[in-house]
């Protein structure tokens, strides 16, 4: 047991946990922490742009790319207030960061002092971010410090990733506790959860039966880095892959297997193939209305007389929209390993599969039939595939783009074509403007 200062405390723990950065502004309410910041800047970065929010959006970006969370702090009141935007952009796109804001201290507690809100409960700040996180903490003493700095670091990254808050009073940076330093956190060293036997079983027999089949990948198949075994699973068996615009990557854009994203604003062969599919596949995806078309029958999906294999590391996710046929909890790498394994044992192959796709792939010769000759036109004002198309030659494969909200982001998602995961950051769930400018800096 050493005595210990909080802002001390959460200083030596966040270097504990290899967090490089924090991203935030200085304020009356945190500068209790700033000695001790200062004291271990050759471990942890203290980085301040010019808005709260901002700070939010890059460490959004920032897990998006390492698939390691950060910090951001911010000081009492409005500046804590402005996280609001950017925490529910990172949750609606399970990406993970924990944010610090500061309260005031306990001993003003239902005063109304300035900048507390009380109408309802002493410093309720953490209701304010309850929606917009997977958990807020409020210690109210130092020595409720290591708890809560453990348990926010395992909730952030178990499962489906998302954001945490930690509101903590003035006074708690300041003050002296004899406490330990809490353990690291294991979380990052766990298993991930796999299939069971039987649903991998049921998962291939599926398979064996359709005629159609297509493969669904979202963000969590971008999470879970599955891009290899997924590209080796619909080499393997020959089967087209849709992506939402989280899971752009994990197979190239340019791949002869690769349709695009689907739904309203989606591509042509995407949206043929997910109707006329007699199975889908789908891997860490949640069908939102927009990769949905709003859920209409015959527009993208053919929902239920399409079966349906759903696999996410959420439950919650299972069944949400579409009632499965086959529901698996189980991260998106780990099954498909699986899934690859049992095609081994099984010598399966994708003959089954020869004349759906090239079906489909004479889709794929309609679409760029219509839109190739776009790419090359430069009148005025510019096509949209002018614009793509120049960016997609001029900008190397492993290039970050940052993309905010407008109808700017529906041209890319249906030109752009991706070679790695998470090269095109973007607030798909949210949509919240300032991410794009925010979310470079946090990617850089």
């Amino acid at each position: 047991m050493t005595v210990m200062k909080g802002g001390e405390l959460i200083a030596d723990y966040l270097v504990q946990e290899k967090v490089p950065y924090i991203f935030g502004i200085c304020g009356h309410g945190n500068v209790g922490i700033l000695d001790a910041l200062y004291d271990r800047k050759d471990s942890i970065q203290l980085v301040s742009p010019r808005h709260e929010q901002c700070a939010g959006h890059m460490a959004d970006a920032y897990f998006r790319v390492k698939h390691k969370p950060v910090a951001t702090l911010t000081s009492t009141g409005p500046g804590s207030a402005n996280m609001v935007m950017s925490l529910a952009t990172a949750l609606s796109d399970s990406s993970a960061f924990m944010a610090i804001t500061s309260n005031v201290p306990t001993s003003q507690h239902n005063r109304a002092p300035f900048q507390e809100l009380y109408k309802h409960n002493q410093a309720d700040f953490a209701q304010v971010m309850r929606p917009v996180v997977k958990r807020a903490f409020q210690p109210t003493r130092v020595d409720m410090l290591p708890l809560a700095l453990r348990q926010a670091m395992d909730t952030m990254v178990t499962g489906r990733p998302g954001p945490v808050n930690l509101d903590i009073p003035y006074n708690v940076y300041q003050e002296e506790a004899d406490v330990e330093l809490p353990p690291a956190s294991h979380i990052h060293r766990a298993h991930r959860p796999g299939a069971s036997d039987e649903d991998v079983a049921q998962a291939l027999a599926l398979l064996q039966e359709a005629r159609q089949p297509v493969i669904f990948i979202g963000h969590g198949a971008t999470l879970s880095e599955a891009g290899e075994e997924i590209t080796a699973l619909a080499e393997r068996l020959q089967i087209p892959v849709i992506t939402s615009p989280n899971g752009m990557g994990c197979i190239r854009g340019d791949h002869p297997l690769a349709l695009g994203f689907i739904g309203r604003n989606g591509a042509y062969p995407a949206n043929e193939a997910g109707r006329r599919a007699d199975l889908v596949l789908t891997i860490g995806t949640r069908f939102d209305d927009r990769s949905a078309s709003s859920w209409h029958p015959g527009y993208s999906w053919n929902f239920p007389g399409t079966k349906l294999v759903h696999v996410d590391i959420d439950p919650q996710e299972l069944g949400r929209n579409y009632a499965p046929t086959l529901g698996i909890i189980a991260d998106a790498k780990v099954f498909t390993r699986q899934l690859l394994a049992a095609l081994d044992k099984a010598g399966a192959d994708g003959r089954r599969y020869a004349p759906w796709l090239e079906q489909v792939r004479g889709w794929q010769r309609e679409w760029e039939a219509f839109v190739r000759p776009h790419f090359g036109d430069s009148t005025s004002p510019l096509r949209p595939e002018f614009v793509v198309g120049a960016l997609q030659k001029q900008l190397p494969d492993d290039v970050i783009l940052s993309l905010d909200s407008g109808v700017h982001h529906n041209w890319f998602m249906q030109f752009w074509q991706a070679k790695r995961p998470q090269s095109m950051l973007n607030s798909w769930g949210y949509s919240s403007m300032g991410f794009g400018v925010c979310g470079v800096l946090g990617a850089q």
